[in-house]
């Protein structure tokens, strides 16, 4: 884990509070990643 991702987990107490917020992280960037290449594809 990088030392900016563990900073901000720091206050978190359990390993499941810290992947359920990784998750949900990481859910939003998939998300926003098909967003732009649905859009490239309208575009093109």
């Amino acid at each position: 884990m990088s030392s900016v991702v563990q900073k901000q987990h720091e206050n978190f107490r359990t390993a499941k509070k810290i992947m359920t917020n990784l998750e949900d992280f990481l859910r939003g960037q998939v998300t926003l990643a098909r967003q732009s290449a649905i859009t490239n594809l309208m575009n093109s």
